[in-house]
């Protein structure tokens, strides 16, 4: 069989990384292998400036912001209906090794059941550091739901997949059979664990997800949430993360495994706000809860602009119960289990999978 693969790349405002991106791919694209770069709504457009100083790409243009989810379901649409069998999502804020197609798509010729494919992805300015690699998800003996999988780098012939449970959006070599099987990406989620959710889904449809043991892509990192702000960022995380344990861990599908999940997860809140309060960022605190409060009332996609009465009242609980053991009433994050354990916490607005790793004192380094 012919193969045929897509490379998709979602741009918002981000147009350096994005051409940074596109001509470190420039000498891997051939007759069977194609790149789409879907303009998620920058200001001004882009779209017709990259396909002017990028003939070879296929650029693709969203009016508004759709996020990660959206604008590469976009492009996903377009790259099967024109006959691809491999679709891979990667972030605009990489630069990939000249072997970078020729490795990934061996990997996947030698491993016909793994229906998603990773690579081992390190730091753009410190290239010898993982950024991310694997990743196993709710592990009962880990504090958090994401756990980091270190991979042994190993260069072998063909080369080495290493199973794993979520494969990052940073980059996600994926068989159109996946979704066909399942979907496409949820947007509901519109950042952040959206492809957590898709692993996951992929996983229960039988398929299995791996890590290619090389480093083949050098990634940048919270190049949106640079932009953005943290507030964003903390917003998304914990309204998502509960929209994927309603998702998976419903009462009904996984019932001896509910109240420990979801005791975890609102440990996982308690224990962001008091560490932003901590340190003195009272809107990304407040964010935290905003999240909360949004996935209790199942709001989805964009964040809207609007008044929650719940945050100050779950602030001051919050203060009332940890200023008891506290000096001068501040609630203090000191003793409580890192929640999201080396979560590699996605943190694009145009690309999730711009993971980092989440340090002891609860911020996300860059």
């Amino acid at each position: 069989m012919n193969r045929v693969l897509d490379i998709i790349l979602v741009d918002y405002n981000g147009m350096e990384d994005t051409r940074r991106c596109l001509d470190s791919m420039q000498p891997l694209v051939g007759e069977n292998v194609r790149v789409r770069v879907v303009d998620n709504g920058s200001q001004p457009p882009v779209a017709e400036e990259l396909q002017a100083a990028y003939p070879w790409v296929e650029t693709l243009r969203s009016e508004t912001n759709t996020g990660w989810a959206g604008g590469n379901n976009q492009a996903i649409e377009a790259a099967l209906a024109s006959g691809a069998n491999y679709v891979l999502l990667l972030n605009n804020d990489t630069v990939v090794s000249p072997l970078f197609v020729e490795r990934m798509l061996a990997a996947a010729d030698n491993a016909p059941d793994y229906g998603i494919l990773g690579c081992v992805v390190c730091y753009l300015d410190e290239p010898d550091v993982v950024n991310m690699d694997g990743c196993i998800f709710d592990d009962p003996e880990d504090a958090g739901f994401f756990r980091r999988q270190c991979i042994p780098q190993v260069e072998a012939s063909p080369p080495q997949v290493v199973a794993t449970e979520i494969v990052f959006g940073c980059c996600m070599l994926i068989r159109a059979d996946v979704f066909r099987r399942i979907g496409l990406i949820d947007e509901k989620f519109f950042l952040i664990h959206e492809e957590s959710d898709f692993c996951l889904r992929a996983r229960s449809a039988g398929f299995q997800l791996g890590i290619v043991s090389e480093v083949l892509v050098w990634h940048k990192g919270s190049s949106s949430f640079q932009r953005e702000g943290r507030p964003l960022q903390r917003y998304f995380d914990s309204r998502n993360l509960m929209l994927l344990l309603r998702k998976h861990y419903g009462l009904l599908r996984r019932r001896k495994r509910w109240a420990a999940v979801w005791m975890k997860y609102f440990r996982h809140v308690y224990y962001m706000y008091c560490v932003q309060r901590d340190l003195g960022q009272t809107e990304t605190a407040d964010a935290v809860l905003s999240g909360c409060v949004d996935g209790l009332f199942r709001r989805y996609g964009p964040m809207q602009e609007r008044r929650r009465l719940l945050v100050p009242l779950l602030g001051w609980l919050i203060h009332l119960k940890a200023g008891r053991g506290t000096a001068g009433g501040q609630p203090s994050g000191a003793g409580l289990p890192q929640a999201t354990s080396d979560k590699q916490a996605s943190d694009d607005s145009e690309s999730s999978g711009s993971t980092q790793y989440v340090s002891a004192d609860g911020t996300v380094g860059s």
